[in-house]
């Protein structure tokens, strides 16, 4: 049987997908398209991640849904980068284990989910690495190690100071630039 919230945020997902819906906290979120200092933020963490994302044979998924268990909520990420032959849901939902790497660069209205309430729903569900790029505290937060009650490990780092990403990326994400818009 589909939880009413779950029905809900189906319709509102298929009557609007141009827009990113997102079922947080039993809320049905609808993200607007992102401005351009969004999106500029997002492209340059790709130039970065590119090459690393081709030579292992990788993916880079701007707009899908992660399934984090039969019950919890729907999150859409910025960017979502999936290993190869990553396991799926359904067509519009990744599991969260097959990803490698998930980005969310906050916006006014999204900094308490992007910073608390994703966090948590995403490390039970085995997501790997999840970067917050946070342009109004001009900070990135990089959660890993995962486990069923949350991130055991949390790296913060300010805009201008290398971020290392841990295995299986094994390389420094150059913040320098990033947020000079």
């Amino acid at each position: 049987m589909i939880r009413p919230v779950e029905e809900r945020y189906r319709t509102v997902r298929d009557l609007f997908p141009e827009l990113r819906i997102e079922l947080v906290n039993g809320r049905i979120v609808v993200n607007e398209p992102g401005t351009w200092q969004h999106n500029t933020i997002i492209a340059q963490v790709l130039a970065q991640l590119s090459p690393v994302v081709c030579e292992r044979g990788w993916e880079i998924w701007p707009n899908i849904t992660v399934h984090l268990g039969a019950e919890a909520d729907r999150y859409v990420p910025d960017l979502t980068i999936v290993s190869q032959e990553p396991v799926m849901e359904t067509d519009e939902a990744v599991h969260g284990a097959s990803t490698v790497l998930l980005v969310d660069v906050v916006s006014a209205g999204n900094a308490y989910d992007d910073h608390v309430v994703k966090p948590m729903g995403y490390a039970p569900a085995g997501v790997p690495l999840y970067l917050v790029i946070d342009p109004f505290q001009r900070l990135l937060k990089l959660h890993s190690e995962p486990g069923p009650g949350g991130y055991t490990r949390e790296t913060v780092e300010p805009v201008g100071a290398p971020l290392p990403l841990p295995a299986p990326w094994d390389c420094l994400l150059d913040t320098t630039r990033l947020l000079n818009l």
